[in-house]
């Protein structure tokens, strides 16, 4: 069943709130502009306290270059070296040994980068502190907290080993007189006292503190890490890559909050990386120095045969002219015989390193088929030759590839030898690190720009946030197209009610059962406090008449009354979803606006729980609707008489112990008939109508209710659930009135009607009481 009422006006359409379109977007930015800038500033605010507190970040760089390495560790040519194990790419390989524990232990136990030393401080407030301080003068203690650091303060422990379940705990080394501390464990136990420059070994730790500049009482958080852990942290630290993509330049980056020590550090890295390829290369060269050791009488022995075989076969034979085709032969053969030799040889070298089944010694293998085909094929080409003068050609071919071979591994071997006895490596350092001058971290000109991008950002989605999710509707079309409700009025907020408001906090406060704000039971409420009937009423539209918000519910008026000339009787209920709505704002108001125009009102409050409608004509609760609903009080002597021509009011009276049941009693009915009967108008004020069943039990009666929604505050489900159970209770919405609308950019339109009504002196003192007279 549909619960929304039906207007021809307003056809009834899907409760799903619609998308912003971009100008929609707009104004809601444009409405709520200051806020943005708010928290915009607020986060450039934290942003420049993050500079100012914040530890600054240097770096420092090494330059390393690393020349490639050998494709042939023989140094023989080869014609098809593609099919040997190429060389691996040298920056990779070599970055992966910069990160090695080889490279990096020996700096981490130069700097003792295993032990972290942290000074105990305040969050923030030691930061700034510090950026105060000189290092190496302890600063005074601020606040006088004695135990913690404040900046200047200065630490150094050389050496720090303690047994195995005290890794990694955080240790509390504290500062005493002349020098001396203590070192306390995880769980405030002693486990050593001892005196700066003196080794000490007590309960298992062994530590040297080499410098503590620090006040006496001063903590200190130590921890000392395993070797695994310390790489690990270190590894985070230290940052290696390309300089430039395959040029073989390496880049060793360090930071840390020290200069002196990032500068320091980097070049120390880059020292022992050099160190590290020294000992790789003379390594390499010693194991292939040695294999060529082991062949060099093979391959002579080899030699010797080859030429006594020549020797021979030319002693035996008679001397002969050699034929261009015989000069060919021997050409084409050499080559052939030459590749196939040193093939051989790096074959038998690779084989220390990999089996007959890897895929280089395959690879040779394939080649070294490929090259014997080859022979092969050439050698078919001179069948043809005589025998004596072929075999002649192979035994010279032979002795040339035997020496060729022999002789290139002698001059390789006296490489190496020299090379292995300097100090220089497959790396050089080009530029070592400087000391840096200007911090990496923070950069101002990043988190300002970020602050302020994330500020205006930050800015917008909180609009959005408090649009969608943290506040109610706000936009009054939204309740005529969604929820074909008509809205009478949209009332901007009032800062002349706020002044009214004010002037009677302390009242309210000081006397609240007379405000409407307390529960007592029915028999201890007889007795209520009496205002001043001398004060003049807070009611806005009595005190200032050409308000704004004044001129808005006289349109507000216009629409009621035409509404009524078609209900079923003059009666007219205020309803709001929700607590601080403002019912009571609108009734008051309309009540008067009504009697202005001549028409005789009687405004009923029947919020007998809450009702504080007497307060704003400074009069008390006390006999009022509770007490005619119970039949204690004559419904004539229950009225009153405002200071306000034609307009009668009737307060809910003292607090029942149930309001409800009282308003369901037949009474109600017969009250409200003669008051129909007696006036040209009945407004009745209600509690609100989620919270409580009372509104839905008067809404039968009334001939129309006028719905009341503060901007901001009821969201869609709460306004929709308002208009279902009112038309449950069988009563009849006739319009909305929008109340509280803040004045906004997108709202200038209402300066016309602000403007307009000064015209008609909304200062003037002659049209207002003087306030608090």
């Amino acid at each position: 069943m549909d619960y929304y009422p039906q207007n021809s006006l307003y056809p009834a359409v899907d409760t799903e709130r619609r998308q912003l379109s971009a100008s929609g977007m707009l104004t809601l930015m444009r409405d709520h502009i200051w806020e943005i800038v708010v928290t915009t500033v607020v986060v450039l605010t934290l942003a420049v306290a993050y500079l100012l507190i914040a530890t600054p970040i240097y770096s420092a760089d090494v330059i390393v270059r690393v020349d490639p390495p050998e494709p042939n560790a023989l140094g023989l040519a080869l014609q098809n070296q593609e099919l040997l194990p190429p060389p691996t790419p040298s920056s990779v390989t070599e970055m992966a040994v910069m990160e090695s524990r080889s490279v990096l232990q020996p700096v981490i136990d130069q700097f003792r980068f295993d032990i972290s030393v942290k000074p105990h401080k305040l969050p923030v407030l030691g930061d700034i502190a510090e950026k105060f301080a000189t290092p190496g003068q302890p600063a005074a203690p601020w606040l006088g907290l004695k135990s913690f650091a404040w900046g200047g303060e200065r630490v150094q422990i050389a050496a720090l080993d303690v047994p195995r379940e005290l890794e990694e705990e955080k240790l509390t080394l504290t500062a005493l007189d002349n020098g001396a501390f203590e070192l306390h464990g995880p769980s405030g136990e002693l486990l050593a006292r001892g005196t700066v420059g003196m080794p000490l070994t007590q309960n298992g730790v062994s530590m040297l503190v080499k410098e503590l500049a620090a006040r006496p009482g001063t903590k200190f958080e130590v921890i000392r890490w395993n070797e695994l852990d310390a790489i690990k942290r270190f590894t985070n630290l230290v940052k290696i890559g390309d300089k430039v993509k395959d040029s073989g330049l390496l880049q060793i980056q360090y930071r840390d909050k020290s200069p002196d020590k990032a500068a320091a550090v980097a070049n120390a890295l880059g020292e022992q990386y050099l160190a590290s390829a020294v000992a790789s290369r003379q390594s390499n060269d010693t194991q292939t120095l040695a294999f060529i050791n082991g062949e060099l009488p093979r391959l002579l022995a080899d030699l010797r045969k080859a030429e006594q075989a020549l020797k021979n076969f030319r002693s035996s034979s008679q001397s002969m002219q050699p034929t261009n085709e015989a000069q060919a032969y021997l050409q084409g053969g050499l080559d052939l015989d030459k590749q196939i030799a040193a093939l051989q040889l790096q074959r038998t070298q690779m084989l220390e390193r990999y089996t007959e089944q890897s895929r280089w010694v395959q690879n040779v293998d394939e080649q070294l088929a490929q090259l014997k085909e080859a022979k092969a094929k050439f050698s078919d080409h001179f069948n043809g030759m005589p025998a004596s003068e072929r075999e002649s050609v192979d035994l010279i071919r032979a002795q040339k590839v035997a020496e060729t071979v022999y002789l290139g591994m002698v001059q390789k071997a006296e490489q190496l030898q020299v090379r292995r006895a300097s100090t220089t490596g497959g790396a050089h350092i080009l530029d070592r690190a400087m000391r840096p001058h200007m911090p990496v971290m923070p950069q101002p000109i990043l988190v300002l720009g970020g602050g302020l991008v994330l500020g205006i950002l930050s800015g917008v989605v909180l609009v959005f946030m408090r649009r969608h999710v943290m506040i109610g509707v706000t936009d009054p079309r939204y309740v005529e197209r969604q929820m074909s409700v008509p809205v009478f009025g949209e009332v901007l907020f009032s800062h002349q009610q706020l002044l009214l408001d004010r002037d009677a906090t302390a009242g309210r406060k000081s006397l609240p059962a007379a405000a409407g704000r307390a529960h007592p039971p029915m028999q201890k409420s007889l007795h209520e406090i009496q205002f001043d009937s001398g004060v003049q009423n807070r009611i806005l539209a009595a005190r200032f008449p050409h308000d704004t918000s004044v001129e808005a519910l006289r349109s507000v008026r216009t629409a009621v009354t035409r509404d009524l000339a078609h209900a079923r009787n003059n009666i007219v209920m205020i309803i709001g979803p929700t607590p601080s709505a403002g019912k009571s704002f609108v009734a008051a108001n309309l009540a008067i606006l009504h009697a202005e125009i001549g028409s005789r009102v009687v405004l009923i409050d029947a919020d007998m729980r809450r009702g504080h409608l007497a307060s704003l004509f400074n009069e008390s609760n006390r006999g009022g609707l509770s007490e005619v609903l119970s039949e204690r009080l004559p419904l004539r002597n229950a009225l009153r008489s405002t200071r306000i021509d034609g307009l009668t009011f009737l307060s809910c009276g003292v607090r029942p112990e149930n309001p409800a049941a009282l308003l369901m009693r037949p009474r109600l009915k017969d009250v409200l008939e003669r008051l129909s009967s007696q006036f040209d108008l009945v407004i009745i004020d209600t509690p609100p109508f989620l919270a409580v069943t009372d509104a839905s039990i008067v809404a039968n009666e009334a001939g129309a209710s006028l719905l009341v929604l503060r901007s901001g505050m009821q969201s869609e489900e709460e306004i929709a659930d308002t208009i279902r159970k009112v038309e449950r209770a069988e009563g009849r919405i006739a319009g909305a009135v929008f109340n509280g609308i803040p004045l906004r950019r997108s709202t200038k339109n209402y300066g016309y009607e602000t403007n307009y009504a000064s015209d008609f002196g909304e200062n003037d003192v002659g049209q207002q009481a003087p306030r608090g007279a």
